[in-house]
């Protein structure tokens, strides 16, 4: 009985005793909680703490376990090993480090809790985003190229980085420069990992007139496909090293950059008519001041003399400038023809004067008599003459008219003055008087003119308002016009415009009895909707109205000066539309009112139908009017006499193309009109031209066909031509020397070439920014450069260096010699010093540590260890500092001692003592909170 009661005693305590060991193993009472540090994700580390609580009656052993994704690390002391007392709590600081190459979006931190059996007791998941990194980096892995042998290819290679957080497409483009034919575009395409580099390469032969100028540059650029977005860019410069190089600009002044060639070209015209044609400008530097001639003459197969205009030759030479030959001067009056002109510009180009003579034939050669057709003469003085946005200028001109038998003379002043980014006016202000001579008559008259353009609290302003006498001998004669815009941006992308116009137009002479008189006005106000999926609209509301006695003659109203009027009320709709990837675009516009013509009192009606497409090389246009919208359109319909509504339908395609690396371009179109001025016209052209770097040829071809009731004319014309292209200039005003050097090894440091003295030949030699290497005597020449001052740059090379200088040319003929100098050699290593069971996590290097050398508190130089941990420099003597740049020690690393001191001596190396890189010690940080 005690047995039986025993064994059932026992038996009970063992129940429970298992029952409470497999409790505590297996997580009963123990919790697990992840909290979140409020700096989560601040400097890519994620901040975090493990509470496990112990609330069960036994001690707790076990081991917490993290899992991260791809991209991430946990950087926090070991915590595997977890021992928990019974009701004690256990606070374990985490840290995890969002490494760059981490993937976008959200990504699962998993932390688990197991028993020493590696069963699993609490679970749980932490949930981190990161944003979209696009960023990229382009840049060139040799910024300057050397180029000796100009027969060798040159290699451009450009290193794309991605320093985001996704794979990349991209398209790299090279520019390179051409010098008479513009910029030949290079494409590469690619895809770039994340946080990984690739290297674009591309290799071409520079073009005959590149390697003779000092040097040029490559452009490329990145752009993130698919967008086209750019991204970066960077720019290799190529050095010409030639012993004899010309001066060449390298200022992005094309003003002073003269395109050398000469085009021949023949015509057909039909009816056996052909005209030969001969065109060709450039220009050369003189040793003081540069000639530059433009030519164009023409002939045809008949008996007429050949015409030559637009001929002329300038000589400019410092401020200076003569011009002789064709002139075209448009200061209110327009004179062209046979003359001389001299201009003066101030040293600072802010003052020009300039004056001339022009006899009025419209060929050089001309056989009319010396002022026959008329002359004039002006002078001009300008103030900001280099200012765009703040001139004023004054003139005076005068003109003889042997057809009006008057004698002009005009004197005025225009200006121009910027208040500042938004507001803008300008405005002229000429009065003239005109001596008719065979009436006897003197005529004053005058001409007011200004134009403006601003903004007011969002309210876009600008306008133009104009007079001219009717005696006006100027290019707008007898004009009074008002015209007036207004333009304001909404919210959300809508916007509202108007914009006015009021003119009359009635030129007077008195030799000329016409009495034409036109007023005109028109206004229009619409509202610009914003775009929606690509699509745009907009409204507009027009009125138009027209009154004048132009066309009374073609009306059967010839003696008459009536003004006849009409007006019309429109109201107009445009839609476009571009393709996301805007390579097809398309505009559609349809315009209908209602309009009273001259001979109705009656309104009727009139519509106009615009449609145009686009696709890349291709350009499509279809126009359907019904209706004149113009008095013009109207008198011309009536002169036909017939009695139906104008209408006019055009359809036209235009193709513009390039072909062979842009050599070859296209341009070719199709059109055709029918309407009741016309009738039926169908048309075409073909132009081909293809463009190399010394020469170029082109063919046009044009045909029109006129179709009107039983009247038809055709016309095919065709033109042949070629281009040779000269060796193209940089022109300068300026006085011009020659620089001749001679270098030579100055092994005994006298700085005189003697005995024991080696000539220097291969040696570099920089001047300003342009490279020269020696020829075999030592010697290079660098001709035609402008007087001014120059530095002689250092380029330390093969153990021997020159001094850096700067020199003053202002004789035609500069003479240098360079003496070299033995450099001395700094040497150096990088070591690690580190307990590796003590030490952080890092990634050990001994190549690209960085140093910076100066001489005096100033940088000198810039280097890095090699592969081994080495730093070698070639430098002239004299006592130096060197410095580590820390940036470039791997992560968790550092150096106590990162500067030293050290000399150099010619022909000896400099021993430097080790910089001893050590790595830092981990810590562990652990907080135990619990009862006995």
């Amino acid at each position: 009985m005690f047995s039986s009661q025993f064994r059932r005693i026992l038996f009970v305590f063992l129940i429970s005793f298992i029952s409470a060991l497999v409790s505590a193993q297996t997580g009963n009472g123990i919790t697990m909680e992840i909290r979140n540090d409020s700096n989560l994700g601040q400097d890519r580390i994620i901040s975090t703490i493990a509470e496990i609580k112990n609330d069960s009656q036994n001690p707790f052993k076990g081991k917490l376990n993290i899992i991260v994704p791809k991209g991430f690390r946990n950087i926090s002391v070991n915590a595997s090993d977890i021992e928990i007392s019974a009701g004690g709590n256990l606070f374990l600081p985490l840290k995890i480090l969002v490494n760059s190459n981490a993937d976008f979006g959200e990504s699962k931190i998993e932390f688990t809790l197991t028993d020493l059996q590696n069963n699993v007791i609490k679970t749980h998941t932490l949930s981190h985003t990161i944003a979209e990194n696009n960023s990229m980096a382009i840049s060139t892995d040799i910024p300057v190229i050397y180029m000796s042998n100009v027969n060798d290819s040159i290699e451009i290679r450009a290193r794309v980085s991605n320093l985001g957080n996704k794979k990349q497409n991209v398209t790299i483009v090279f520019k390179i420069p051409e010098t008479d034919q513009g910029s030949f575009f290079a494409e590469q395409k690619g895809s770039i990992s994340v946080q990984k580099d690739s290297v674009f390469i591309y290799r071409f032969r520079p073009s005959a007139n590149m390697v003779k100028i000092p040097q040029f540059s490559v452009n490329v650029v990145g752009f993130r496909d698919p967008d086209k977005e750019i991204f970066g860019n960077s720019t290799v410069s190529i050095q010409n090293n030639s012993s004899m190089q010309r001066y060449h600009s390298l200022d992005n002044n094309t003003l002073s950059y003269t395109k050398n060639s000469i085009t021949t070209s023949l015509r057909y015209l039909g009816r056996e008519t052909y005209l030969y044609q001969v065109i060709g400008s450039g220009g050369f530097n003189l040793p003081s001041g540069y000639v530059s001639i433009r030519g164009n003459i023409y002939k045809t197969n008949g008996p007429e003399d050949p015409v030559v205009n637009n001929t002329f030759i300038t000589y400019k030479r410092e401020q200076n400038e003569f011009t002789l030959g064709n002139i075209t001067k448009i200061i209110e009056v327009s004179l062209y023809g046979r003359g001389a002109e001299y201009a003066f510009t101030s040293a600072d180009k802010d003052k020009k004067l300039e004056f001339g003579f022009i006899d009025q034939s419209f060929s050089l050669i001309d056989r009319t008599r010396f002022l026959k057709l008329g002359y004039g003469f002006y002078v001009r003085g300008i103030l900001g003459a280099s200012n765009a946005t703040r001139n004023i200028s004054a003139a005076y001109i005068f003109k003889s008219d042997p057809f009006e038998h008057v004698k002009h003379n005009l004197l005025g002043t225009d200006f121009q003055y910027a208040f500042n980014k938004e507001w803008k006016m300008s405005g002229k202000l000429f009065s003239g008087m005109s001596i008719y001579e065979t009436i006897n008559t003197t005529k004053p008259s005058g001409a007011i003119e200004t134009q403006y353009s601003g903004t007011i609290n969002k309210i876009n302003l600008s306008g133009n308002y104009s007079f001219s006498s009717n005696y006006y001998p100027g290019n707008q004669r007898g004009i009074f016009q008002i015209q007036q815009n207004i333009s304001s941006s909404l919210f959300n992308d809508k916007s509202i415009y108007a914009n006015f116009m009021v003119s009359n137009f009635s030129p007077k002479f008195y030799f000329f009895d016409n009495n034409l008189e036109t007023n005109s006005s028109r206004l229009e106000t619409g509202f610009n909707f914003p775009k929606r999926k690509n699509f745009g609209l907009s409204i507009s509301l027009q009125y138009q109205n027209e009154n004048s006695n132009t066309y009374n003659s073609f009306l059967g109203l010839a003696q008459s000066r009536d003004l006849k009027e009409m007006s019309a009320k429109r109201l107009v709709e445009r839609v476009s539309w571009s393709s996301p990837d805007r390579k097809h675009s398309s505009i559609l516009g349809i315009e209908t009112g209602l309009v009273n013509y001259p001979d109705s009192d009656a309104n009727q009606y009139q519509m106009r139908f615009t449609g145009t497409y686009a696709y890349k090389w291709l350009n499509f246009q279809f126009i359907y009017q019904y209706g004149s919208y113009y008095l013009s359109e109207f008198a011309f319909s009536k002169l036909l006499t017939t009695n139906s509504n104008y209408e006019k339908s055009s359809a036209s395609a235009f193709v513009t193309h390039n072909m062979l690396h842009g050599k070859l371009s296209i341009n070719s179109g199709l059109s055709y009109t029918e309407d009741t001025l016309y009738g039926k016209s169908p048309s075409g052209f073909v132009n081909l031209k293809y463009s190399k770097e010394q020469y170029g040829f082109y063919l046009n071809s044009s045909w029109f066909n006129y179709s009107l009731n039983n009247f038809t004319n055709n016309l095919f014309t065709i033109e042949a031509g070629v281009t040779i292209n000269l060796r193209s200039n940089n022109l300068d005003p300026g006085k011009k020397s020659n620089i001749k050097a001679f270098v030579y090894y100055d092994r005994n440091n006298n700085n005189v070439y003697d005995d024991g003295d080696e000539k220097a030949a291969g040696y570099i030699i920089m001047i300003n920014n342009i490279s020269f290497k020696t020829d075999d005597n030592g010697n290079i020449e660098y001709r035609a450069i402008p007087y001014n001052k120059y530095n002689l740059r250092q380029v330390i090379q093969q153990g021997w260096y020159y001094d850096e200088a700067a020199f003053d040319v202002t004789t035609h003929n500069h003479s240098l010699e360079i003496p070299l100098h033995q450099n001395g050699t700094v040497h150096g290593k990088v070591t690690y010093d580190f307990d590796a069971k003590t030490s952080l996590e890092f990634d050990p290097k001994l190549a690209a540590i960085a140093f910076d050398i100066y001489k005096d508190d100033t940088l000198v130089r810039h280097t890095i260890s090699d592969d081994n941990g080495e730093i070698i420099s070639f430098i002239e003597s004299g006592n130096y500092k060197i410095k580590l740049n820390e940036n470039s020690l791997p992560s968790n690393t550092y150096c106590e001692n990162i500067l030293q001191e050290f000399n150099v001596e010619p022909g000896k190396i400099a021993e430097l003592s080790p910089f001893t890189i050590k790595v830092k010690e981990k810590k562990i940080r652990v907080k135990k909170f619990g009862t006995q």
